[in-house]
């Protein structure tokens, strides 16, 4: 068996930086990022009568400030998850349709199987197709809110008022 030398100490802050400048942000949009983008600010023109579901406050600023304009209702209030499934049916009407960007990490899954449940069972259109592209396209990220840390790049887009 051979033995490997240990790695210099400088390679190892080398690693650490380049961890680091990817955790800040630093650099370049890289392409599933710019598909995210892209994605996301065509919401308003490729869907009639959306009305996007978020967990919180800070998801929808995220949404607003990459420009989407459409409607949005959060999950986290003071209703229950039935009395906030009604109020979105409602809100969506007949012809709506409902894209549900909760979180990806457990309880934002959860959330929202519970509310495209019951959306289904009021024949509401619930876009799942747009929420799994979303979802492939963010890579590690788990919340809507990270995807603020796209503003921190050299090439991203402005952000709006």
């Amino acid at each position: 068996m051979e033995k490997k030398e240990p790695e210099p100490p400088s390679k190892k802050v080398d690693i650490f930086k380049t961890r680091v400048k990817d955790l800040q942000g630093w650099g370049k949009l890289q392409e599933n990022e710019r598909q995210l983008l892209e994605i996301i600010q065509g919401l308003d023109s490729n869907y009639d009568d959306l009305l996007i579901v978020v967990e919180g406050k800070r998801d929808i600023s995220v949404l607003e400030n990459l420009g989407v304009k459409a409607p949005k209702i959060r999950t986290q209030s003071r209703l229950s998850r039935i009395d906030t499934a009604e109020k979105i049916a409602i809100t969506a009407g007949d012809k709506g349709q409902v894209l549900i960007l909760t979180d990806f990490d457990k309880k934002g899954k959860e959330i929202c199987r519970f509310i495209e449940t019951e959306l289904e069972l009021r024949r509401v259109k619930v876009l799942k197709r747009e929420r799994r592209m979303i979802r492939k396209l963010m890579g590690p990220w788990r919340c809507i809110e990270e995807l603020s840390s796209l503003f921190k790049r050299s090439d991203s887009p402005e952000v709006s008022h």
